[in-house]
């Protein structure tokens, strides 16, 4: 059959450019308003707690997904990238292409962040008797620190567990709230919000000790825009890899593991149960027929994308 030509025979062709752009554009948003929460926040005392910050963090984010998601998975997290291709819901090929565009966006929007803010940085350096040479809270905008309060001890192995647990849950949200299999999960127009809520929760619970970078991309692009603008050998180490780089990542994989080999599985043999009987419920056969079709959706899905 001949097949007519229109302007989505281009796609295939300008699939790529559309991923850079929709990483790239969530992930500015997202830093750029995140981190400028922080920034506002440790220089003006603009907010007060993590709640306040966790919600900016977490409304960007839902802003985000919302204007982007038509271009790319609307990830920007390098974390949540890996842990679509290891539950096969993203090509391994593609893998590479997300994560640049996200490190891409992060850069941009640390750099545009350093530029609005440069000259208050020094003014509460000068205010403080510090210089570049050392951590301080202003460093710690760009380039963060654990424990994240005066009052938290925590260690590399506890810092590292929080970043893991953290992505684990974000992630699992993530596959919950967007996967076929669950009839329980809100729709489409309601997802975001709810990822974004995830983030604002964690960062109440884990930013007192880590700061929730909780993304490779968010915590390493800003890093080395700090690097670039003084703060040097301070502004990365060893141990800022492991807690914030590599402990995300693994989170982040295991939680694609758990949700794929376990929960999904569940979720595809669950009966629809009543709430005041506890038993098999009349709807059970229109109810497995709807966790059938959403995972032959999913299936469909992950046949197109490869």
């Amino acid at each position: 059959m001949p097949q007519t030509h229109d302007q989505h025979d281009t796609y295939p062709a300008n699939k790529h450019m559309r991923i850079f752009l929709g990483e790239f554009t969530g992930t500015f948003l997202m830093c750029f308003f995140g981190i400028g929460a922080v920034a506002v926040t440790t220089l003006f005392s603009a907010m007060t707690g993590p709640f306040q910050v966790g919600m900016v963090w977490g409304l960007t984010i839902a802003i985000a997904i919302y204007a982007t998601r038509n271009l790319s998975c609307a990830h920007f997290n390098p974390s949540v990238s890996l842990a679509m291709c290891v539950g096969g819901r993203l090509p391994w090929r593609e893998l590479p292409l997300y994560v640049t565009s996200q490190c891409a966006g992060a850069f941009v929007a640390a750099g545009a962040l350093w530029g609005l803010f440069a000259d208050s940085v020094q003014a509460s350096l000068a205010k403080g008797g510090l210089t570049m040479s050392v951590s301080s809270p202003a460093s710690s905008i760009w380039c963060e620190v654990f424990p994240n309060t005066a009052n938290a001890a925590v260690t590399p192995l506890t810092a590292a567990c929080a970043e893991g647990i953290g992505v684990f849950i974000l992630v699992m949200v993530i596959f919950s709230v967007t996967e076929g299999c669950n009839l329980g999960r809100p729709g489409n127009a309601l997802a975001p919000l709810f990822i974004g809520l995830t983030i604002t929760i964690l960062i109440c619970v884990i930013g007192p000790l880590t700061d929730a970078g909780l993304n490779p991309a968010r915590d390493l692009m800003p890093r080395i825009v700090g690097a670039l603008a003084g703060w040097g050998s301070i502004a990365i180490s060893f141990q800022d890899v492991i807690v914030y780089l590599v402990a995300p990542l693994v989170g982040g994989a295991t939680a694609a593991l758990y949700f794929t080999t376990v929960v999904e599985r569940a979720h595809s043999v669950a009966p629809a149960t009543s709430e005041a009987t506890g038993r098999a419920s009349l709807e059970e056969p229109a109810a497995r027929e709807a966790i059938q079709t959403g995972t032959a959706q999913t299936s469909r899905a992950r046949e197109g994308e490869s």
